[in-house]
């Protein structure tokens, strides 16, 4: 969740069951606290419960405005976010084979020499932020493509083409055998409907995986040639330009990656963090 996605009420219930760390208790949500020991003094006299609904007022009030509240409570959200993206993240790559990990653990360690070279040569960090956030853009679709590849080679190695063929055949004769309009013709067309939808697939990720590695074949490179210019260019606000327009490169791959999602199953997107270039959280050793 982003920020400027959070709105007062979102505050507000953050603030009701905020829990304030007590010296020797832990961290206990005092405001409910409160709230329970008013109801019970109000069962004594009801106005005790005008008094908590005034102290609940004031209180939720004051706390949801502050805006060092409000900055705690998206610091939390950004690191609940982080956490979201690296679960995700590892999830992703340890579904991989050693070899698609080695290639993702050398394309992060380009991007974090890209950042390398040209760390401290910005004045500020608008353009620092700028670069991580595409960096992680680029590493999220290459692990993302890493994947794919894998499931589309998992299709091809499934089934053979010549079997679907021959019992795609098979099946077609059964049906001109068969009465129109009986159950076993219905059985048949539908068995039929599935083997030719399955030799479709199988086609469609044979044609698939040659588009695969030549999208992370290009990803490396455009990779390379960043590092490579980031090593000697004295105008990082040009690579910083030049990364851009790498990142809005990749809008025909995930417009790609989404008209096949029923092929591949789905990738959700997630609302991701400026500087993800970090390891996975669990490696495998080498």
């Amino acid at each position: 969740m982003k920020n400027d996605s959070l709105g007062f009420m979102d505050y507000v219930k953050a603030a009701f069951s905020w829990r304030y760390r007590v010296p020797g208790l832990g961290h206990l949500p005092l405001n409910i606290l409160a709230l329970v020991g008013f109801g019970i003094l109000g069962l004594g006299h009801p106005a005790f419960w005008l008094l908590g609904l005034a102290y609940e007022a004031g209180y939720l009030t004051f706390l949801a405005g502050s805006q060092r509240f409000q900055k705690i409570v998206q610091g939390g959200r950004l690191l609940e976010e982080k956490s979201r993206w690296q679960a995700r993240q590892t999830n992703l790559y340890e579904s991989l084979d050693r070899q698609s990990q080695e290639r993702y653990n050398n394309f992060l360690m380009i991007c974090r020499q890209i950042i390398k070279s040209t760390q401290g040569a910005t004045p500020g960090q608008g353009l620092d932020d700028l670069r991580n956030e595409g960096l992680s853009q680029l590493a999220w679709m290459f692990l993302k493509l890493l994947f794919t590849r894998l499931r589309t080679k998992a299709i091809i190695e499934s089934v053979k083409s010549s079997e679907l063929e021959e019992e795609i055949k098979r099946i077609e004769e059964q049906l001109q055998q068969e009465p129109p309009e009986t159950a076993m013709h219905r059985s048949l067309q539908g068995t039929l409907e599935i083997q030719r939808r399955r030799l479709e697939n199988l086609n469609r990720a044979r044609e698939s995986i040659k588009f695969l590695e030549a999208e992370l074949n290009r990803m490396e490179k455009q990779a390379r040639l960043l590092s490579e210019e980031a090593s000697i260019s004295t105008d990082p606000e040009a690579l910083t330009l030049r990364l851009d327009s790498v990142v809005q490169s990749l809008t025909g791959t995930n417009k790609w990656m989404a008209e096949h999602g029923e092929l591949f199953g789905s990738l959700e997107e997630m609302s991701m963090p400026q500087n993800i270039l970090e390891p996975p959280l669990k490696q495998t050793e080498g």
